[in-house]
């Protein structure tokens, strides 16, 4: 089944919200066969709306709207849809009832602009929304369908898990879809696009390989779509196979996780605990971690050493080795990881010291320099990196990035 994604709000194209309900969307759907063919962003404008509904179920058997569905002025998508299904807007006893319980949960009061959340159009079928007072519509149109659900991400996800992912399943479809993915270091994109010239040629029609790079490493990922699920499988099996003797250890993960949670394995499958020392990355590694489910087990503390007095005080580090070399420099931040890792009496540790920018830097240490370096198995490591930016948000998620992966690499070389 082909599907279409309408995002809708001014909020989106003027950069002061990011749009991640598609992206959620997707990753559910597309597993169960339904293609997402593209996503459009929208203002909160009738005629946009409707041009963009219109086009999208000319292409898609299914389309999915989200966004303007709340109570105030600037919330139009459910009288617009209104009017494209040609319709009324009706008092719906079903969706008053469900939200007098939400706010009986919550112990607060309700307003005439949430009672007015009760008003549907006839034309929908309404979908319950358990955790908010909007609901869900389903129209219907020629054999196509649209569903129209909050902008709220977490009530948009409750509404996916309860009811559209449901419906999707019970729809007949033709073609499945597997998806099968490596995370690999050791290449660029372009060396490795070569160095599996060969592999992607001897892919059957129905594998596609993808390449999605990051600094320092790439995820590749198969898809595999077709209408027979064992030899579309059988075909995947091999494929898999394959790329893995292929790329043996540059291979750091066979699933689709982040470098957190690849961390988080290997200090589980090696029984070990980590701290970090962060400088410039103000607890960002740290964050990083613990927001990762099980992280508990391995993480035990961290220190952000913002100011020199608490790398001295807090950690250890001697006042003469940040004087003769600098509080940027492998050799603070090996006493930085020592501290922390004897600290809290971990196995391993991570330690950061740089220049995030826009100012700072220097001829030899330049805004985008860090120091890092990563105690494991009784031994450091560490080394100074420059990346070429001034944006100062940019260069402090690329540090928790290259600190995140010097530590996984690091704990690879262990048996």
């Amino acid at each position: 089944m082909k599907c279409e994604i309408i995002v809708i709000g001014d909020e989106l194209l003027i950069g002061q919200v990011t749009d991640t309900n598609s992206g959620y969307i997707a990753r559910k759907l597309n597993p169960i066969g339904i293609e997402i063919m593209r996503t459009t962003v929208v203002r909160d404008r009738e005629e946009e709306i409707i041009s963009a509904v219109e086009e999208s179920m000319q292409r898609a058997e299914a389309v999915i709207v989200t966004g303007g569905l709340g109570p105030t002025n600037d919330d139009i998508t459910k009288k617009t849809l209104c009017k494209i299904f040609g319709g009324e807007m009706i008092f719906s006893q079903a969706t008053q009832d469900n939200n007098d319980a939400l706010f009986a949960r919550l112990g607060k009061e309700m307003n005439s602009l949430t009672r007015s959340q009760a008003m549907v159009p006839d034309c929908c079928k309404v979908l319950p929304n358990v955790v908010g007072t909007a609901p869900g519509m389903i129209f219907k149109r020629d054999g196509k369908m649209l569903i129209s659900l909050p902008g709220v991400p977490y009530e948009m996800q409750k509404l996916i898990e309860d009811s559209v992912l449901p419906m999707f399943e019970r729809c007949a479809t033709t073609d499945k879809i597997f998806h099968s993915t490596r995370i690999v270091t050791g290449f660029t994109e372009s060396k490795l696009a070569i160095y599996l010239t060969e592999y992607e040629a001897s892919l059957p029609s129905t594998i596609k390989l993808a390449y999605l790079p990051k600094p320092n490493l790439i995820r590749l990922r198969l898809t595999a779509r077709g209408n027979d699920a064992e030899q579309l499988y059988c075909d995947m099996y091999e494929a898999t196979l394959k790329l893995d003797e292929l790329l043996g250890d540059n291979i750091i993960s066979y699933e689709d996780l982040t470098l957190e949670e690849i961390l988080i394995n290997h200090l589980k499958d090696k029984n070990y605990t980590i701290s970090t020392a962060e400088s410039c990355t103000g607890g960002g590694i740290a964050s990083k971690i613990t927001s990762v489910a099980g992280a508990s087990a391995v993480f035990m503390g961290g220190v952000v050493a913002y100011d020199n007095s608490v790398k001295v005080n807090q950690l250890g580090v001697e006042e003469e080795i940040i004087n003769k070399y600098g509080v940027v420099s492998t050799q603070v931040v090996e006493q930085m990881a020592k501290g922390v890792a004897n600290k809290f009496k971990t196995d391993c540790a991570i330690a950061t010291s740089g220049i995030a920018g826009p100012s700072g830097g220097s001829k030899q240490k330049p805004v985008g320099t860090i120091a890092i370096a990563v105690y494991y198995n009784g031994k450091v490591q560490s080394r100074l990196v420059t990346i070429p930016s001034a944006n100062r948000m940019r260069n402090i998620e690329r540090f928790i990035d290259l600190a995140l992966y010097d530590m996984i690499l690091n704990l690879r070389t262990i048996k």
